[in-house]
């Protein structure tokens, strides 16, 4: 997670392979490049966003990233899961952050069919076990439909999709609940069909996690997959008529979310002017109400 050292830190990491003498088809590396997530977490960036984006899809279309399992560019739902975005907004955010992308790399060359393969498409899961499976589930239907607009639909049988324990859902007082609600959400990026699964020490809400707390964390990974074996089984949630439902209807509304984002000029001219936050604002605080 280098923020706006990324490609200086994926430099590193490439020099350090062919020291290292690394065969091209080992190399494994997600260099998450998100200079549109930057600018939605931060609030601004070191340079101007577009020129922020031209470098970074120059960087995205080099040949050498073209080999070994490496994603350059990253489509991030969480800023907006964070700032108390609904699941329907988080995906929105995600397919806008998707076109911009395919959008700046196609200005330098790198078809939509070659592009998709270079970004990887992270979102956040939290204790809402059937919620959650629905908002990933729906995410690669909503990723395909975008490609197959783009003319890339095959493509995206390629895609990467990482997630996140949710930090939102993390509390400060009593902690050591904090283990079983990263545990649903690794349950539920586990049986929705997550590639990468990250789960959040249950102290970290309180700051830097200690020894304990990261060893939890990672033996939470080791329990969901080894001991409960969720990894054997593709898409257990498949077929029920409550998870397709539920699906269907959070796909449709991150759909007309997305739309939305795209008649106010798309997400670089949404976040400049506050399209964006205003409609989160709204909904964290209709859900901050109801709390």
């Amino acid at each position: 997670s280098p923020g706006e050292s990324a490609i200086a830190a994926a430099e590193a990491l490439a020099e350090l392979w062919v020291r290292q003498a690394v065969p091209a088809g080992r190399r494994r590396a997600a260099f998450n490049l998100d200079p549109i997530g930057n600018l939605a977490r931060f609030g601004g960036a070191g340079e101007p966003l577009v020129a922020a984006l031209d470098r970074a899809a120059r960087f995205a279309s080099h040949p050498r990233w073209r080999e070994g399992a490496i994603t350059v560019l990253s489509a991030d739902g969480r800023p907006y899961h964070e700032a108390g975005g609904s699941e329907a907004q988080e995906l929105a955010a995600l397919l806008a952050t998707t076109v911009s992308y395919l959008r700046a790399l196609e200005a330098v060359g790198v078809p939509p069919a070659n592009a998709l393969p270079r970004i990887e498409f992270a979102l956040s899961a939290d204790a809402d076990l059937f919620l959650t499976i629905a908002k990933l589930r729906a995410a690669r239907r909503l990723i395909w439909r975008v490609a197959d607009a783009a003319g890339a639909g095959l493509a995206t049988g390629r895609i990467r999709l990482a997630v996140m324990s949710s930090a939102r859902m993390m509390t400060r007082h009593d902690p050591w609940v904090n283990m079983l609600r990263t545990c649903a959400a690794g349950m539920a990026a586990a049986m929705a069909g997550a590639d990468s699964i990250t789960i959040l020490p249950f102290t970290s809400a309180l700051g830097r996690p200690d020894a304990f707390a990261r060893r939890i964390a990672r033996n939470t990974h080791v329990v969901l997959a080894e001991e409960s074996g969720l990894g054997r089984v593709a898409d257990p949630a498949g077929g029920a008529w409550y998870q397709e439902a539920l699906t269907d209807e959070l796909a449709r509304k991150a759909w007309s979310e997305f739309q939305a984002i795209e008649a106010a000029g798309g997400m670089t001219a949404a976040l400049h002017a506050g399209f964006v936050q205003d409609r989160i604002a709204a909904v964290a605080a209709d859900r901050a109400k109801a709390i």
